[in-house]
C-alpha cells in the first residue's frame, strides 16, 4: 500500500487484490520512487539507461571466457538497431578490443540504422518469420520489402548471416511456409555464400508472465509448440536444400 501514497498512478481498490497501475501518465521518476518504497518487491523497475563505456566495462569482465570459448558480445532485444548509434558504438568498441561481435535482428529498420555497423559485426542472427507479404503485414504491421532489401544489401557486403526461424502456432507452423522460408535461406546462401545454417526455434510461452506484469493482454497461444513432426519435416527439407538445420527446443 505504500506505493499508493507515492502517486495516484497506483491504486488498490480491494485490500486483498492486486495493485492497479495507471500507466498512461506514469513517469520514470514515479516508478522508481514506488519501487524503492515497496517492501515486498512487487513493484520493480526492469532495465536502466546506460552508456557505451559502462556496457563495455561489463563486457570486458568476461574477456578470459571469450578467449577460451570462442564467444563474444551479442546484442539482442527487442531490436538492437532501434538504437543505432549505441549499437554501432558498441560494435566498434568490441572490435577495437578484438572481441567477436554478433547481433540478433529482424532487419526491419532503415538501412541507415545498420550500415555504419556492418564492418564491425562478425555474425548476423537473422530472425525470419514469413515470406508472404500480406500475412507478415497482418501479424506484424511490418513490410517484408524492407527486410528483403536490407538482407540483399548485407549479402552484397558478404555479411556472415545465420537464418533463425521462430515457429509460431497459427502463423507459420505449416509445411508450405516452412519450406518457403528454407528456400529463401538457400537462395540467399547460393547467391552470396555463408554458413548455410538455419535454426528452427519452437514457440514458447516465456513471455506470458511479462505481459501480466505490464497489464497487457497476451493474445498468443497459451501452449508451447508441440509439433515434432513439423520439426522433422523442417530438418529434412533443409537438408534437401543443402542446409544444416539446428533445432532449438
Amino acid at each position: 500500500m505504500r506505493c499508493t501514497k507515492v502517486s495516484g498512478n497506483f491504486k488498490r481498490p480491494d485490500l486483498a487484490g492486486a495493485i492497479e497501475i495507471d500507466r498512461a501518465t506514469l513517469t520514470a521518476q514515479i516508478m522508481t520512487e514506488a519501487a524503492d518504497i515497496c517492501p515486498s518487491g512487487a513493484i520493480s523497475v526492469c532495465g536502466e539507461e546506460s552508456s557505451t563505456e559502462h556496457i563495455m566495462k561489463e563486457v570486458l569482465k568476461d574477456r578470459a571466457f571469450y578467449a577460451n570459448s570462442g564467444g563474444g558480445m551479442t546484442l539482442s532485444g527487442g531490436e538492437p538497431f532501434m538504437q543505432p548509434d549505441l549499437a554501432s558504438a558498441l560494435f566498434a568498441a568490441a572490435k577495437h578490443q578484438s572481441i567477436h561481435t554478433a547481433v540478433e535482428t529482424c532487419l526491419h529498420v532503415p538501412w541507415k540504422y545498420i550500415e555504419h555497423a556492418v564492418s564491425d559485426v562478425d555474425l548476423w542472427l537473422l530472425d525470419i518469420k514469413h515470406v508472404d507479404d500480406d500475412i507478415f503485414h497482418q501479424w506484424t504491421s511490418g513490410q517484408l520489402s524492407l527486410i528483403n532489401d536490407n538482407l540483399d544489401r548485407l549479402g552484397e557486403k558478404r555479411a556472415n548471416i545465420v537464418f533463425r526461424v521462430p515457429i509460431i502456432p497459427g502463423f507459420n507452423d505449416n509445411e508450405e511456409t516452412i519450406a518457403a522460408i528454407i528456400q529463401k535461406a538457400s537462395a540467399h546462401y547460393s547467391a552470396y555464400g555463408g554458413s548455410r545454417e538455419i535454426h528452427f526455434l519452437p514457440y514458447h510461452t516465456y513471455g506470458v508472465h511479462k505481459y501480466h506484469l505490464l497489464g497487457m493482454i497476451y493474445t498468443g497461444s497459451k501452449q508451447p509448440l508441440d509439433r515434432p513432426e513439423l520439426l522433422a519435416f523442417a530438418e529434412r527439407e533443409a537438408k534437401a536444400q543443402g542446409l544444416t538445420a539446428i533445432l532449438r527446443g
